[in-house]
């Protein structure tokens, strides 16, 4: 036991000695970066910088084109975002470029007649204000989707990683600033303001724009998305503290910098001492009432008002109080839920837009011109990418990583995004930058948010990632076998045809077994800018009409269910996942238009049972039509493994209505009535379940032979026998319910010694 507890302090040691040598090797550095800074000296200011062409007086004209404008921008953003995911690039990219294109970069080169009327000089103000609201509410999203506990469990595992991927581009920047400095800036501006701000902005990582690419590529669960998330988030934070320090360096007169640092400190004190537990308690009340309403969403607003407007008196930035607010608010709870709910897709789609516009107006690329200066674009461009890559990279190889997954992760990190633009602009406010830097990390945020996935794609190929999730499918197989599970699962998409799913779930459901799970399939909007994590997650119940029918049905029936709710842009993935986490017998689909048979490659059902073919989960699908209540049960079995399947059901079915089964052998005609396979079949289950079942035999030549064959009723069939004989089921249900199922992955397949599994049916 001592020499456990003495190895443990060893290892602390050495982790504390090395991140202390770490920061210390840092500041170091830089304290010699800035004294052989102090000696250089930049051109004298002979032109004002221009921030945008602001006015001191908007005209009530500047109005509409202030409406054209964000009739413009938002057209354009939406359409180049649906463009660039469409080419499996993250659409704010898209938006971004959109914004940059309708300035001077562009349309104020091709058309400067239509670009002054659309976008004039005089508009600047209004589009400022507008977007600097959007900022900020975006910025109180982008707190919300923090999980800070989260953060506190894995930041040991991570601090490493993303303080690595901070300091070492950060260092770069800051040595970048000794050639950029004489030559891109001014003396009004300070070589330690200057280098502070390019080494911030090139330690800047876009958590909501690397979140969406794990999320798209379907890795976000992975050991490395996991873990990539994670340095994400505590990157994010450390990186908008440290800006937060630069800005009120910035701003702060000499030796006034002190009193800035104490206000900010005794804000972030009231924050957490005062302020969250007070949102807490709000929480918990707008937990147990089940909804927000329109005063507690003004009383929020108000508070990110006046925590934005305390930032900004205390000199660190509006945009920092609404994200410290966001980031007290607890991750999980239907506070956050909701506000998000209601706030996202109206800052995306129309207040950040005016942002990328006004943007686009301040991003002059004809202002970087001459071999000299293009020289000086790709060095920034470089030296971000080396220092992000690079940092991130080495770390994760030193924590234990692969080199495959260590640099997927640094390529990862290296994406910045929107974060960046917000970043550029404070610094373009601050004057701490020129309009021909501004411009050039501009273009470096673009192509390090280009690159990340065409080079991740090229780092862990598609067929990698397949394989990966096949092994942990396998071995989830073998970790939990069919027999051990129970209850089932309905995923759904709108109220229509629940009440039928609920009652053959229930029907499936033995009593010492848990409720059905009604799960509410939301599909995502794509926004752009979104990172997604909070709509991959599964969400407990919301108000949603499905799971307000499935909970009505419920109701009537005197029974309970477990509703859920899953916002998704991958619905199989999301259906697949929760029936291995929930561990249930069956998964319950509803087919609302042929699924099967010719269209065996298309649609949602056909892709969920391709995925739970080799998965400890039985699956049923219920076509167009509902089951009949009171009518004959049929259901057609042959030598093949999903027979046993199809057969429980049915007697599930019979057992709750009280009814008997008709079991129909099919056996096909080449191999004649006495196929001894089926008849095989047919003799163990009579056996096992003898007096609960009537059988009989059908010799098949055709699909159509099948169909007359089958009578009128309730028929449950196998996919096995759909897969063989290419049922036509438009023919099927003209005057038959149907529900076609499939085993699960770990049923025998011999035809001779699989009816032996059949399991008595529980009364």
């Amino acid at each position: 036991m001592t020499s456990i507890f003495s190895g443990k302090f060893f290892q602390q040691a050495r982790s504390f000695a090395g991140y202390s040598l770490l920061l210390g090797g840092v500041i170091g550095i830089y304290l010699l970066i800035c004294a052989y800074g102090r000696t250089l000296s930049a051109p004298v200011l002979s032109v004002p910088m221009d921030n945008g062409g602001a006015v001191s007086q908007i005209h009530v004209n500047d109005f509409v084109h202030v409406l054209l404008a964000l009739l413009l921008v938002i057209a354009a953003a939406r359409t180049l975002g649906a463009i660039f995911r469409f080419i499996h690039q993250p659409p704010v990219v898209g938006e971004m470029i959109a914004g940059i294109l309708l300035g001077p970069s562009l349309l104020g080169r091709v058309a400067p007649g239509f670009a002054s009327y659309i976008l004039p000089h005089s508009i600047a103000p209004l589009l400022n204000a507008i977007s600097q609201v959007g900022v900020i509410l975006y910025m109180f999203l982008v707190g919300l989707e923090l999980d800070v506990s989260g953060l506190r469990n894995r930041a040991r595992s991570t601090i490493l990683i993303s303080h690595a991927s901070i300091v070492t581009p950060f260092l770069l920047g800051a040595g970048v600033a000794l050639v950029l400095y004489p030559r891109l800036s001014n003396r009004s501006v300070s070589f330690i303001a200057f280098s502070l701000f390019l080494g911030v902005s090139m330690s800047v990582t876009a958590f909501p724009v690397l979140a969406r690419i794990l999320t798209d590529r379907g890795i976000h669960k992975t050991k490395m998305g996991t873990l990539t998330l994670a340095c994400a988030a505590i990157d994010d934070v450390s990186a908008w503290c440290l800006l937060a320090f630069v800005v009120s360096i910035t701003q702060a007169q000499a030796g006034s910098g002190w009193p800035t640092l104490l206000m900010a400190f005794g804000y972030i004190t009231v924050m957490l001492v005062v302020v969250r537990p007070a949102v807490i308690r709000l929480t918990s009340l707008i937990d147990r009432r089940g909804r927000l309403t329109q005063g507690v969403l003004a009383f929020v607003l108000l508070a990110i008002l006046l925590s934005s407007i305390a930032t900004e008196c205390i000199g660190i930035h509006s945009i920092f109080g609404a994200f410290i607010l966001g980031a007290i608010i607890p991750h999980g709870s239907s506070l956050a839920r909701d506000l998000t709910g209601k706030l996202e897709d109206f800052v995306i789609v129309f207040l950040l837009p005016a942002f990328f516009a006004f943007t686009g107006l301040r991003t002059q690329i004809g202002l970087v011109n001459g071999a000299e200066q293009w020289i000086f674009c790709g060095l920034i461009i470089l030296v971000a990418s080396l220092g992000k890559f690079g940092g991130s990279a080495l770390a994760a190889k030193f924590s234990g990583l692969g080199w495959r997954d260590a640099s997927a992760l640094g390529i990862l990190m290296n994406t910045r995004g929107l974060m960046e633009l917000i970043v550029l602009n404070i610094g373009l406010e601050l004057h701490v930058i020129s309009p021909t830097l501004f411009a050039m990390l501009v273009l470096m945020a673009l192509a390090t948010t280009l690159a990340t996935t065409p080079v991740l794609h090229f780092i862990t190929p598609r067929h990698r990632l397949e394989d990966e999730a096949n092994a942990i499918e396998a071995a989830s197989q073998l970790a939990a076998a069919a027999n051990d599970r129970s209850g089932t699962l309905v995923p759904v998409s709108n109220g229509n045809g629940v009440e039928n799913l609920l009652d053959l779930a229930l029907s499936l459901t033995a009593a010492e077994a848990p409720p059905p799970r009604v799960l509410a399939m939301v599909r995502t909007e794509v926004t752009g800018v979104g990172s997604g994590v909070k709509q991959v997650e599964e969400l407990p119940p919301s108000r949603l009409p499905v799971l307000a029918a499935a909970l009505d049905a419920a109701w009537s029936r005197g029974t309970v269910i477990i509703p859920q709710a899953v916002f998704t842009t991958d619905p199989v993935r999301e259906i697949v996942e929760a029936a291995e986490q929930s561990q249930v017998r069956w998964l319950l689909l509803e087919s609302r238009r042929s699924m099967l048979g010719r269209y065996t490659k298309r649609g949602v059902v056909s892709k969920v049972l391709e995925r739970a073919a080799r998965l400890p989960v039985k699956v049923a699908v219920v076509l167009p039509s509902p089951p009949l209540a009171n009518t004959r049960i049929t259901c057609l079995v042959d030598a093949a493994k999903d027979g046993a399947s199809v057969l429980e059901l049915a007697m599930q079915i019979a057992r709750s209505r009280q009814q008997n089964v008709q079991v129909r052998f099919i056996t096909p005609a080449d191999h004649g009535e006495a196929d001894p396979t089926v008849q095989a079949a047919k003799d163990n289950w009579q056996k096992e379940l003898a007096g609960s079942l009537e059988t009989s035999s059908v010799v098949v030549s055709a699909a159509d032979h099948l169909v007359a064959a089958v009578p009128e009723g309730l028929i449950v069939i196998g996919k096995d026998i759909v897969d063989r004989w290419q049922v036509n089921f438009d023919q099927l249900t003209k005057s038959r319910s149907i529900i076609v199922v499939q085993g699960s992955g770990t049923e025998l397949t011999s035809p001779t010694t699989y009816p032996l599994q059949l399991e008595p049916v529980p009364a």
